[in-house]
C-alpha cells in the first residue's frame, strides 16, 4: 500500500486542478478578513497552503486536525506554525472529539473545511457534531457516486460493484457521500470536482493511481471477492502508460446551524 502522507502530497495537483472554483469563491465570501478555520481530515496541511497560495486567506488562525499522526507531521514540517500570514496549529485527534471538546470550552470558528472527509463519515452526526462549532463548513472533493478505470476490463462491472458496497457496509459513510451531505445541511453553494487522471502522467499521479488500485483491491477483498487479478491487469496498464481513471466528485458549501 502507497504511504498514506506521500499519496496525500502526491494528489495535490489533482485536487488544485479539480476544486470548482465558483463554490471556492462563495465560501471566501463567507468568511471575515482574519477568519478562524477548522480542518478535519486535515492530512499534510495542503489545504491551508493552497489557498494561502490562492489569496483566499491572508490570516487568521487555522486548526488542522488529522489522526494521522505521519501525515499531519509531514505537513508541519513543510509549513511550520504559518503560512501567508494564517498561524497554524495541528492537532492530533479525532475530528469530532475535538469538535466536542472546543464546544465545551466555547469555542468557535468561522467556519469548518473537510477536503474528501464528508464521504467517509456519516454526514447527519457529522453536521450535528461540527455544528456545535462553526456556521459553516466547506466540503471540496466530497465524493459523488461514480467511479471508472478504462481501457474497459471484464471484470470492473464486479469489482467495482463490490468496491461500492465496501462503501456502504464496511465503513462509515458512503458512495452517496455528496448527496448525504446535502440532505444533512443547508447548501449554500455546490459543484462538480471530478477527478480525471489520463496518459501522458503529470507529476504524483502515478502515485495516486498505485494508491487508488491498491485502495480498491484491499476494499473489495475485506468483501470476499479476490480483485487481485484485476489489480494486476490494471498495474499493468499503468506501467504501460495506458491507465485513465475518472471519479465524480462535488464541492459543497454548507450552512451547518
Amino acid at each position: 500500500m502507497t504511504d498514506h502522507a506521500a499519496y496525500l502530497d502526491a494528489k495535490r495537483a489533482l485536487d488544485d486542478r479539480s476544486l470548482n472554483r465558483a463554490v471556492l469563491d462563495r465560501f471566501a465570501d463567507e468568511l471575515p478578513p482574519e477568519p478562524e478555520i477548522l480542518e478535519v481530515g486535515a492530512g499534510t496541511a495542503t489545504m491551508v497552503e493552497r489557498l494561502a497560495e490562492w489569496g483566499v486567506i491572508e490570516g487568521g488562525r487555522w486548526v488542522a486536525v488529522d489522526a494521522h499522526e505521519e501525515a499531519l507531521a509531514a505537513g508541519e514540517d513543510r509549513l511550520g506554525d504559518a503560512v501567508g500570514g494564517v498561524d497554524v496549529e495541528y492537532r492530533v485527534a479525532d475530528a469530532f472529539a475535538f469538535a466536542s471538546d472546543a464546544a465545551a470550552a466555547g469555542q468557535r470558528f468561522d467556519a469548518v473545511v473537510g477536503c474528501a472527509f464528508f464521504d467517509v463519515v456519516d454526514a447527519a452526526p457529522a453536521v450535528d457534531a461540527l455544528a456545535e462549532v462553526a456556521p459553516v463548513a466547506y466540503a471540496p472533493i466530497t465524493y459523488d457516486g461514480e467511479t471508472r478505470f478504462a481501457p474497459p476490463d471484464p471484470d470492473d462491472d464486479a469489482v467495482l460493484d463490490r468496491y461500492r458496497r465496501h462503501m456502504r457496509e464496511f465503513r462509515p459513510g458512503g458512495p452517496e457521500g455528496a448527496a448525504s451531505l446535502a440532505r444533512a445541511a443547508t447548501v449554500i453553494a455546490e459543484g462538480p470536482s471530478p477527478w480525471e487522471i489520463e496518459p501522458p502522467y503529470e507529476a504524483g499521479e502515478r502515485t495516486v493511481l498505485a494508491h487508488l488500485l491498491d485502495t480498491v483491491e484491499e476494499a473489495v477483498g475485506e468483501t470476499g471477492l479476490d480483485a487481485g487479478e484485476w489489480a494486476d491487469r490494471r498495474r499493468e496498464a499503468l506501467r504501460a502508460e495506458r491507465l485513465r481513471y475518472e471519479a465524480a466528485n462535488r464541492d459543497l458549501l454548507v450552512r451547518l446551524e
